[in-house]
């Protein structure tokens, strides 16, 4: 035969102990798990984001329409229809010179000189000057002279306005009933 010699090859030795592959096969799906928790949790930050974002654009706004309110109300304009008036006055103004918030302009009309347009002239009244005091109403006097009736009951506004709590509180209509016999007597 041949001279010549044939190699053994030794037996391979173990690739990958179990132990170890099912050490790796645990460690790679733990890290799968972590990931896929790292993604949810990335897509609920993005929605939780953009949440605070949107609250926070709805903030800014209902402030700035609370302040503009306080402006109003500091403006001594009380009535809705006030608010109306000087919002379009303010929103008609003209870009060049406007002053930057209705706060503003309102303070501007109420300094000393300032012409208020005359929409605003009633509500605002004159500058510098306090309104004008509510006229005084003068009572008139009981029908009859403020004489008593015959059953010894005089008529006035305090007496009715008495009844009306003790009716309001008690549903006894003795004493209205009584004030109106007297003032049927006075007249």
């Amino acid at each position: 035969m041949s001279d010549e010699k044939t190699e053994t090859v030794p037996p391979p030795a173990e690739t990958v102990p179990a132990a170890r592959l099912a050490e790796v096969v645990a460690e790679r799906n733990a890290a799968r798990r972590e990931l896929a928790d790292a993604v949810t949790r990335g897509a609920k930050a993005v929605e939780w984001e953009a949440a605070a974002t949107q609250h926070a654009t709805e903030l800014a706004a209902e402030r700035a329409a609370r302040s503009e309110e306080r402006d109003l109300y500091r403006a001594g304009l009380l009535d809705e229809e006030a608010h109306v008036v000087a919002r379009a006055l303010y929103a008609a103004h003209p870009t060049e010179g406007k002053p930057t918030t209705l706060g503003e302009y309102l303070t501007g009309l109420r300094a000393e000189g300032a012409t208020v347009p005359r929409a605003l002239a009633g509500y605002l009244g004159e500058p510098g000057k306090p309104a004008p005091a509510p006229p005084v109403v003068q009572p008139r006097a009981p029908a009859g002279g403020g004489k008593a009736a015959p059953n010894g009951v005089t008529v006035t506004a305090e007496a009715l306005v008495a009844a009306r709590e003790h009716y309001r509180r008690t549903g006894d209509t003795s004493q209205m009933k009584s004030l109106a016999d007297a003032r049927k007597a006075q007249a």
